[in-house]
């Protein structure tokens, strides 16, 4: 029996699953053999995350399991903190890995408290949803303001952030980062609060003001102005409360109102009722005038009625509207109306009624209006040469009688009449006094060339006389009956004078035009004259020709064709030469139009620069080349060479001004540039000058002028440039001779530097010093090293100072705490230490130097690195020799056992001991 049962035990110890296993480390292992797909297995990890003893299980079937709804429940209810932030650790990286589904996210946003975790996924979500979620759970400030920015947020959510934020000077900064939509909302929103924080002294101000206003109601005197203020005052005061709870005083201001309100209230009883009095008043009058206009549009539209009838000769109907009258007039003397308008209503009825007594005499008056009328119909217009005088007197007697009957009718004239009339007078005054006019200005020329006659016959110019009077003759003749009559005599007697002078003429011309003949002849026959005096004198016998009058009847017919035969053959020679110069006019009218043709194209091609110029030039020299053209053609051509030559010239003077503006603004661009003493001033006034030499001519007045301001202004920067440069040159010289002489004085400090102190502070003057040039920087530099390097060898040599100290003291059986240096004092001795003991402890210094441990030891070696990177992965903190070398100290003085430890240990630290 007892042998069953121990054979039980043993079983039982052989076959129990190894997650079962009393020692932690054999269930560690065993859970890598479980398969958390499938729910036996499962479960078992489970039992084994939240139930084991140890620690290491827990963790390690949490990482097999891997879910995110089990971390969370470890870092909620784990026991050991390690596990517990290690829980944490792995929640943080699995949701900012993205790794969560949202539903699981959203509540563990939801139920989450650690506000560290929230933020640091508030950094990192992508959902603008939960990131808008988590910031609403954290409510802090500064997140609200990076939200804003970032755009993976809807322009609603960054809205809403934007009103969650109290600082009005943060919104003021952050809306100028802002833009579109989401800037005018956050300017809307300070300007919101900038209102929101005015808004009680304002509506302070609008009380006090309105109070105040009540107050005066009481004091105006117009009582319908009175009636309208009070009324629009209550109004404003009743807009004005719901406004009133912004203030603290809003119950004081309301009973300030009552009051004012009371007051005046009773003020205004006595006032009211006088006003209502005179409202009454007021109403009879406006009625009284109301019943005035209304009788004043009925005798007004008897007016018009009657005056309609006259003016349509109506007369019949006219006398018909003295029933009307005879009402109206009762109608008036029985009204109450104003004093005034009775008498004007009275006035007017009386009109009304003499013009219906004046009926007769008006009717008489329109028959005979008719008659004149079909009267004139009848009359004929005076056509030329008839005696328009006589007719147009006629008219103006029927005119006469006319306007008698317009003075009795006056107004009452139908329109169809008046209009007759005018068609009439103006038809005659058209026709005749046109006519009038000219036999006037006849008369009076006629009458001043017998005059111009008579003084020319008394002063003997006879010549003249005979195409004067024929003159007079034709114009006798255009005049009518009686103007003819009283010039009858006077007419008679210069055509009797004409006459005499005809057989004068006679007697004279008949000689002098026989020897004009034979003058023409002579020069026909001679050879020794130019053609030109030969013209000329051809052309002065024909003149004088035409001067000598008429000779005998006889002879005259024969005398003209000797002469013109004379003249003719004197003036053959003639023909070739003036041909010839018809010829080279022709040619020069033709270089003249080619010359036009060119200028003309020059103007559309709208040419400039130096090419207008010299064509200007060139075209003028050609048209003065050009040759001459007949007089007619020259009058014709030279015109448009003018104008084409001035269109030119205005091409020319327009380009020229543009050019003169564009320098004008380089010499402005040049002369600011020149108070600006930078080299980018230098570079762009380079380039002024490059621009200035591709504008063309400004003009003689303006180019000179400009060149020199130009250039005025390039001098003046390019020579302040020089001896700004002179100086700097001066100052850099003299700072490169006073760091020079401080560079000397550091490598002679540095020469007598042998402590670290001296080092430090040479260190520290080389630091402030500021190198001139690259060879004084390249000195510094190496001097710098030099001390850098001798301050490593003295660092180098006090640490190996120390850790000689260090182990001197430990060679000794009880050493003392000044044996140590004092960087070990506090550690030596601590008995802290209980993770690793201190032969442990020497492996991991070994591991940690990259030291050889001894062979026997390598196993242990590795099980001591695995602790350490362990407790590297738990912490988060890298492992250092400094702190390995503070836990080996704190198992106090060495033991003769432990003696090789401390051998091993110095070696890492001093090997060439």
């Amino acid at each position: 029996m007892l042998l069953q049962g121990f054979r039980t035990m043993i079983f039982k110890r052989w076959f129990k699953p190894k997650w079962q296993h009393e020692n932690a480390a054999v269930r560690q292992l065993a859970i890598a053999e479980l398969d958390q797909k499938t729910p036996a297995q499962k479960e078992i990890l489970h039992e084994l995350a939240f139930n084991d003893g140890a620690e290491a299980v827990r963790r390690t079937a949490l990482e097999r399991l891997n879910e995110f709804s089990l971390w969370w429940q470890a870092s909620k209810h784990e026991s050991a903190e390690r596990l517990k932030h290690f829980a944490e650790q792995q929640l943080i990286q699995m949701l900012l890995e993205n790794k969560v589904s949202p539903h699981l996210k959203a509540q563990f946003i939801s139920e989450c408290n650690r506000s560290s975790i929230l933020e640091k996924l508030a950094q990192t979500e992508q959902d603008a949803e939960l990131k808008f979620s988590l910031l609403q759970r954290l409510g802090r400030q500064d997140l609200f303001q990076q939200a804003v920015l970032d755009s993976s947020l809807s322009l609603t959510q960054r809205q809403q952030l934007l009103t969650q934020l109290d600082d009005d000077k943060t919104l003021e900064k952050l809306s100028r980062s802002l833009t579109g939509e989401l800037r005018q909302f956050a300017d809307s929103l300070l300007a919101a609060h900038a209102e929101q924080k005015q808004k009680p002294e304002r509506i302070r101000k609008q009380v006090v003001l309105l109070l105040a206003k009540l107050n005066s109601v009481r004091e105006k005197t117009d009582l319908t102005e009175l009636q309208q203020k009070y009324q629009a005052y209550q109004q404003e005061w009743q807009h004005l409360v719901p406004e009133l709870d912004c203030l603290s005083d809003a119950a004081d201001f309301i009973e300030k109102y009552n009051k004012v309100i009371s007051l005046t209230e009773r003020s205004l009883a006595p006032k009211l009722a006088e006003f209502a009095k005179a409202q009454q008043q007021l109403a009879a009058q406006q009625a009284a005038q109301q019943r005035f206009e209304q009788l004043q549009q009925e005798v007004t539209a008897l007016e018009q009625a009657l005056a309609i009838a006259l003016g349509e000769a109506e007369l019949t109907m006219a006398a018909g509207y003295q029933q009307q009258l005879d009402q109206l007039v009762a109608t008036v003397q029985a009204a109450d109306l104003p004093a005034s308008g009775q008498t004007q209503l009275n006035q007017q009825l009386q009109h009304i009624a003499r013009q219906l007594e004046q009926l007769p005499a008006l009717a008489e008056a329109m028959a005979q209006a008719a008659r004149l009328l079909a009267e004139a119909a009848t009359r004929t217009l005076p056509q030329q040469g008839d005696d328009v005088d006589a007719a147009y007197q006629a008219f103006k007697q029927w005119q006469q009688q006319w306007q008698r009957q317009y003075k009795v009718l006056k107004q009452l004239m139908p329109e169809s009449f008046s209009s007759s009339y005018q068609q009439l007078v103006q038809q005659w005054r058209e026709h005749c006094e046109p006519m009038l006019a000219q036999q006037d200005k006849t008369l009076r020329l006629l009458k001043s060339k017998m005059a111009e006659f008579k003084r020319l016959h008394q002063a003997g110019k006879f010549n003249v006389l005979f195409g004067l009077f024929k003159g007079i003759s034709a114009d006798y003749q255009q005049l009518g009956a009686v103007q003819q009559q009283s010039l009858q005599k006077d007419y008679l007697q210069l055509e009797a004078q004409v006459q005499d002078l005809a057989d004068l003429q006679a007697y004279i011309a008949t000689p002098r035009k026989q020897q004009l003949v034979e003058t023409m002849q002579q020069l026909a026959a001679a050879t020794d004259i130019t053609p030109t005096e030969r013209a000329a004198a051809v052309k002065n016998a024909r003149a004088q020709w035409n001067t000598l009058g008429r000779a005998d009847a006889e002879l005259e017919a024969q005398l003209n064709d000797a002469f013109n035969s004379a003249c003719e053959l004197a003036f053959a020679p003639c023909r070739d030469y003036f041909a010839k110069l018809d010829a080279e006019r022709a040619q020069s009218a033709e270089r003249k139009t080619q010359l036009l043709a060119k200028m003309q194209d020059a103007v559309a091609q709208n040419v400039s620069g130096k090419t207008l110029d010299s064509l200007i030039t060139q075209f003028s020299k050609d048209w003065q080349q050009s040759g001459v053209v007949e007089k007619e053609l020259y009058a014709k051509l030279q015109p448009q060479f003018q104008q084409l030559l001035s269109s030119l010239k205005q091409q020319q003077k327009a380009q020229q001004q543009q050019n003169a503006e564009h320098k004008a603004a380089l010499v402005r661009a040049a002369e600011e540039l020149a108070k600006n003493p930078n080299e980018q001033a230098g570079s762009e006034l380079k380039i002024l000058q490059q621009q200035w030499k591709l504008l063309g001519y400004a003009g003689k007045t303006q180019d000179q002028q400009l060149w020199q301001q130009f250039r005025a202004a390039c001098d003046s920067w390019f020579e302040s440039r020089t001896a700004a440069k002179q100086a700097q040159q001066q100052q850099l010289n003299a700072e490169r001779d006073a760091q020079a002489q401080v560079l000397a004085a550091l490598h002679e400090a540095v020469a007598t530097a042998e402590d670290e102190k001296s080092i430090q502070q040479q260190l520290q003057q080389l630091a402030q010093f500021k190198a001139v040039d690259e060879t004084q920087a390249g000195a510094a530099k190496n001097l710098k090293q030099q001390l850098q390097q001798r301050l490593a060898d003295l660092q180098q040599n006090a640490e190996l100072d120390s850790y000689r100290q260090l182990f001197a003291a430990l060679d000794k059986e009880q050493p003392e705490l000044t044996d140590f240096p004092p960087i070990y004092r506090l550690v030596f001795n601590q008995q802290q230490e209980k993770q690793l003991s201190r032969a442990d402890l020497t492996l991991a210094l070994e591991w940690l130097a990259k030291v050889e441990s001894p062979a026997e030891l390598q196993a242990r070696r590795q099980q001591v690195q695995m602790q350490l990177l362990s407790d590297k992965h738990n912490s988060g903190e890298a492992i250092t020799q400094p702190q390995l070398l503070s836990r080996w100290l704190q198992y106090g003085a060495v033991t003769q056992a432990e003696k090789p430890l401390l051998a091993r240990v110095k070696a890492i630290y001093l090997p060439q001991s």
